[in-house]
């Protein structure tokens, strides 16, 4: 999901990205700054995941199911809507112009510990991919998987993030193409997510899920021989 919807952090973080002070920077010391602002965005996602993750007790494992077609069904509306000429939608969430302002404060610091900080309040920002991976945590066996479930999507979004660093002036011109590609993005994901709670019984799509004893038994990704 980190490598496939990365092109959707390309239209909604690349902007961002490209105002760092890391830009201007040259030699070990620019990418010590870009390892340590994705490092802080990523390690966000994975106490997000911890944090969830400890509530796992209230949700009942067929409530996975629900979750991921109801919110599998919000991203598919958000990117029907999204293909609407004139639509504009966005995610507000309390603490969202809060984070704005701090970031606003570190964003431009070159000094190390304000860019790991950036990378911080950067990952607070409201992501539609972010939650619909956070919603996979729910089922880790247990909190260390989770939050290596959110550090392996982080750390995929990172190669296309890493490219618009290092070739920012052409990245710059095809910002406004990634960008129409975010409701795709939002379209395809809602789609999956949908097919994965309506427990098809299609391999890797939408796997045939069992439940016995309030526990997961059996989860079939392969058509047996």
């Amino acid at each position: 999901m980190g490598l496939t919807g990365s092109l959707h952090c390309a239209g909604m973080c690349g902007p961002i990205i490209w105002i760092m002070p890391f830009n201007n920077m040259v030699g070990l010391r620019k990418w010590v700054s870009v390892f340590l602002y994705h490092f802080g965005r990523v390690t966000v996602y994975a106490l997000m995941a911890l944090v969830l993750h400890s509530f796992k007790s209230l949700f009942h494992p067929q409530w996975q199911q629900t979750i991921s077609i109801v919110l599998g069904s919000v991203f598919l509306l958000a990117g029907i809507v999204s293909f609407i000429p004139g639509s504009k939608l966005k995610i507000a969430l309390p603490w969202m112009e809060a984070v704005k302002r701090q970031l606003g404060k570190y964003i431009g610091n070159p000094a190390m510990s304000a860019i790991f900080t950036s990378g911080i309040l950067n990952g607070l920002l409201p992501c539609g991919m972010v939650y619909m991976a956070l919603s996979a945590t729910v089922s880790a066996g247990n909190a260390i998987s989770a939050m290596g479930l959110m550090y392996a999507f982080g750390f995929g979004t990172m190669p296309m993030l890493i490219s618009i660093t290092i070739l920012k002036r052409r990245f710059s011109v095809l910002n406004i193409h990634f960008a129409k590609l975010v409701p795709v993005t939002l379209f395809v994901f809602g789609s999956l997510f949908v097919m994965r709670g309506m427990n098809l019984g299609i391999p890797y799509l939408s796997p045939k899920v069992v439940v016995e004893h309030n526990q997961v038994k059996a989860s079939c990704c392969h058509k047996a021989n």
